[in-house]
């Protein structure tokens, strides 16, 4: 009943708002054309709109609203006044006809074919001359005023739903148009070009992608030219170097034409190159061809995702926490952001990825469904740091990866790899010679594995926690060799960082530890003590150490072990996004191009193509 009522009383506001909407505008008198339909009544127009109003049953937001709104209108109706109000409808046509120029919303998402039919039916005298022009007149009206809609919420809140595009791998909450939103747009219609204006991010991000989108639609490629595979190395002479030069330039790297690889030339391309991140270099070589051959129809595309990205509206947004942690999955980088100045930024290793068009079960409806390893995008905080963590392995880690391992050898698994054994029913540790692991069923295993603390333990010495369903985190590696490679799309899930005790310094400093305490983080860590309090500090760690000893039964002193994870709990939580960027702004303003990953982009291209109503 309280529903009931607040919905009534939403709809009673509404009237009352749009009472005077009709007074507000200029009706323009009727096309010459539409004077063959001699039948047409305004008078019966508006109760066939009334008739069908009445009669709708769809309770949707949108749908309902729009009913209220032609009701407010005392059902006359805005885009098929006296048949057609062509400078209205050509306005907003123009306007949706222009939105993949300016914000990458392609033609498809509003169904402008089938808004251009109709009205061409209606120019053609295709529509006969009874009352199914009514029918007709009608669906065109709502077709307009919805597609207007439409475009306005695509705007403020995105064209897709963001958990359409990532699947269960997205745990951002999102925000979605409400009724406030949609009202105001709908009393608003008769300056709809301004709302539409309104409605667009003004962000400076958002601004510099629309710039880098304008640019692209300026240049050709309707006679690309191709760069052969050849590798040329600096001042070298090349008849294909001409080529490389007219790609460039195509593309809107400025350079004269030349056949040597010169120092004119390699400057044109290592701009190039770190737009699209690779390394510069002093030659040309085969990544760098095959990025230059691409269409600008990838760029295009590149661009539109992007900016798409940047109109979903998160709940927690990241101009809210000027100091934070941001990861950018496509540009395998963490960054350290403090009063919206990146001061600290480190390489990434991030989950597993794999090639769907191997794997026919991750295509459903045009869209391509997560891998199991990706790492999750979300908003958390982190809120403790563990030092010499232990690595809980997971279940399926053990199942897949390590079961045949202890098969063939047992003991020389769990002595390389510094592990303990635990009794999945009692808790209890289990000495590693007394399990057959031949007769263990791999699909029912009783025992967990655990990596004991050190430089060896595949966490390293630092796991930033923050809350997540996924059971993933922040840490440091004992596989930095990792971190040389481009492509780190590696872990099974976590994120590894390059540098974490830079990262742990930082949080430090931002928590207002102060010197004594991070000294003794530091010792923890594995750091020699410097002053004369932190040699106190390691005396007592000992002596805590050989009490914590003692009390051990004589059957767990046997799996004793002296360095064990440390929580530091933080008193300031630092804000974390995990974030999925294709294309962006650099720190020098360029727009810079990532590999897409985890294949997200042709999901949300796939999405404003075939559109769902919200």
């Amino acid at each position: 009943m309280v529903i009931l009522c607040c919905v009534m009383a939403v709809s009673l506001s509404f009237l009352v708002l749009c009472g005077g909407c009709q007074r507000k505008e200029h009706v323009q008198p009727k096309p010459h054309w539409f004077k063959h339909y001699t039948q047409y009544s305004e008078k019966d127009y508006r109760q066939f709109i009334e008739s069908q109003v009445n009669s709708e049953h769809d309770s949707s937001l949108y749908a309902s609203l729009t009913s209220d709104f032609y009701r407010a209108r005392d059902f006359h109706p805005f885009w098929t006044q006296k048949g057609l109000q062509e400078a209205l409808t050509d306005t907003l046509l123009a306007s949706l006809d222009n939105a993949y120029r300016l914000h990458g919303i392609p033609a498809e998402y509003f169904g402008l074919d089938s808004i251009h039919h109709s009205i061409s039916q209606l120019v053609e005298h295709q529509v006969p001359n009874d009352n199914s022009l009514y029918s007709h007149l009608y669906c065109l009206e709502r077709q307009l005023t919805e597609q207007y809609l439409r475009y306005v919420s695509a705007l403020q809140y995105g064209a897709v739903v963001p958990k359409s595009v990532h699947g269960y791998k997205w745990y951002y909450a999102t925000l979605s148009p409400d009724s406030a939103f949609i009202q105001n747009a709908l009393e608003n219609i008769h300056r709809f070009s301004e709302i539409i204006s309104e409605s667009a991010p003004k962000t400076s991000d958002y601004q510099s992608l629309q710039k880098e989108l304008k640019r692209l639609h300026t240049l050709s490629d309707s006679v690309k030219t191709e760069v052969p595979e050849i590798h040329v190395k600096k001042d070298c002479t090349s008849k294909h170097i001409t080529s490389l030069c007219g790609r460039l330039n195509q593309l809107g790297i400025t350079v004269n034409s030349s056949n040597i690889l010169n120092d004119t030339v390699l400057q044109a391309l290592n701009i190039f190159r770190r737009m699209n991140g690779i390394p510069e270099s002093d030659s040309l070589d085969t990544e760098t061809i095959e990025k230059l051959n691409r269409p600008l129809q990838y760029y295009k595309d590149a661009v539109a995702a992007n900016l798409e990205r940047l109109r979903w509206q998160k709940q927690h947004k990241k101009s809210d926490d000027t100091l934070h942690i941001a990861v950018n999955i496509p540009d395998y980088t963490l960054c350290v952001v403090q009063k919206d100045k990146v001061v600290m930024r480190n390489r990434i290793c991030c989950g597993k990825t794999q090639n769907p068009e191997k794997v026919p079960a991750r295509h459903k409806n045009g869209i391509i469904t997560p891998f199991k390893a990706e790492t999750p995008l979300m908003y958390s905080q982190i809120r403790t740091l563990v030092l010499n963590p232990e690595w809980n392995i997971p279940y399926d880690i053990i199942k897949n990866e390590y079961y045949h391992k202890l098969v063939r050898s047992n003991t020389a698994v769990v002595n390389r790899e510094h592990l303990y054994i635990r009794d999945s029913r009692t808790g209890k540790y289990v000495v590693p010679d007394s399990i057959n692991w031949s007769k263990v069923s791999q699909g029912n295993i009783p025992y967990r594995l655990h990596q004991t603390s050190g430089r060896y333990n595949a966490l390293g010495l630092y796991k930033f926690v923050f809350a997540n369903s996924e059971s993933v985190y922040l840490h440091d590696t004992n596989n930095k060799g990792a971190f040389k490679r481009r492509k780190r799309a590696l872990s099974h899930g976590c994120v590894r960082v390059q540098h974490p005790d830079s990262v742990a310094e930082w949080i430090y400093t931002v928590n207002g530890f102060d010197t004594i305490y991070t000294e003794q983080l530091h010792i923890i860590s594995g750091a020699e003590p410097t002053t004369e309090k932190g040699e106190e500090f390691v005396e007592k760690l000992h002596e805590k150490d050989s009490i914590y000893y003692e009390k051990l039964s004589d059957w767990d002193k046997q799996f004793y072990r002296k360095l064990r994870p440390t929580s530091v709990a933080l008193r300031k939580p630092i804000p974390l996004f995990i974030e999925y960027y294709t294309c962006f702004v650099g720190d020098d303003g360029t727009v810079q191009y990532r590999d897409d990953v985890y294949y997200k982009d042709g999901n949300i291209l796939y999405l404003m193509k075939n559109p769902r109503l919200r």
